[in-house]
């Protein structure tokens, strides 16, 4: 059946983001940096979920396209959404990981709840996580976390107000700080000993976009300034991995790596941090795993990144609204 004038044009743009979304989820090679437009890859998917939904409707043959975009792009779906699957990981020997960005347990009453400190306490007491990775974790404001003895907090900011912690029931045998150049963003790593076994966890807080997203996004305000403010910041990203992994190439232990990415999973600051690591949420995750509390608009820019030795046994992404990101906890077998 042929297609008229609008159809015409309804595929011609429908062609043009089938492409412009394998390109952003990296499954074809492109010559440019979509430093910013990559976060938007769940509303591109959406759009070409619609036009596929529109075509299959009215039996046009143009649905195949979606089909064929589907295909080329299959192992990058995996980085955006998981089904639900029965997993046959079982290890004797484990070690469960969480991260989160507390966004300095609401100081400055982001949250208008008084109690968000004694929450995200206990939160904590009941999923029981072994290590925990904090960004923004201000001291002044933190609460008692008393199952964890073994404590690596270092300050960002003066006066405590803001810093970056590493919180563990097993003993740590070594810790460092990684300096991030002109930023008030840093990392941190700390060696944890667990049953005669040692690895590195890496608390790794990249630099953050400081724009409010919603407002300037949404609104399309001063687009062109938007984009080089993304850009410097997404350079400014790069710079911090590389520094990563001049402390990191020195490591002889397996590393489990947290991280506020301040970026998302098809941003090539991703690729080049989970090169030979394993994304937690891919290997176990269901669902999106949006960590960053975007209204309508899922965002996954925290992650988990194992050494292949660990064995991703289970992946939990938590809907417990007490900081503008949400916590993630992976479940590591630890043979």
């Amino acid at each position: 059946m042929k297609l008229n004038f609008f159809e015409k044009l309804l595929l011609f743009i429908n062609a043009s983001l089938l492409i412009f979304q394998l390109m952003l989820m990296g499954s074809i090679t492109s010559f440019f940096e979509f430093s910013l437009m990559n976060l938007f890859v769940p509303a591109v998917v959406l759009i070409n979920i619609g036009f596929f939904l529109f075509w299959l409707l009215r039996s046009k043959w143009v649905f195949l396209l979606f089909m064929v975009a589907f295909l080329i792009g299959y192992a990058e779906w995996g980085l955006l959404y998981q089904f639900p699957r029965t997993l046959v990981h079982a290890s004797p020997n484990t070690i469960k990981v969480m991260t989160y960005n507390v966004r300095l347990f609401n100081r400055y009453d982001w949250i208008k709840n008084e109690d968000i400190p004694k929450r995200i306490q206990y939160f904590v007491r009941q999923e029981q996580p072994d290590v925990i990775c904090f960004q923004e974790y201000s001291k002044n404001e933190a609460p008692e976390f008393s199952s964890y003895p073994y404590q690596y907090i270092q300050p960002v900011q003066p006066n405590g107000k803001s810093g970056i912690a590493i919180l563990s029931k097993f003993p740590i045998t070594d810790s460092g700080y990684i300096n991030f150049d002109n930023s008030t963003n840093s990392g941190i790593f700390a060696d944890i000993e667990h049953r005669g076994k040692k690895a590195r966890v890496y608390n790794l807080h990249l630099e953050s976009l400081r724009i409010n997203l919603k407002d300037t996004l949404i609104t399309n305000r001063n687009s062109e300034g938007l984009q080089l403010k993304f850009n410097q910041v997404f350079k400014k990203q790069l710079e911090q991995i590389k520094q990563f992994e001049a402390v990191d190439v020195e490591n002889q232990l397996p590393s489990i790596i947290c991280t506020d990415l301040n970026n998302s999973q098809f941003s090539s600051i991703y690729r080049t941090l989970k090169q030979g690591r394993n994304d937690a949420f891919k290997e176990s995750g269901t669902g999106l795993g949006t960590t960053f509390n975007f209204s309508f608009f899922p965002l996954r820019i925290d992650f988990i990144l194992a050494d292949p030795v660990f064995k991703v046994n289970a992946f939990k992404s938590y809907d417990n609204y007490l900081s503008d990101h949400l916590p993630i906890m992976a479940t590591l077998g630890w043979e």
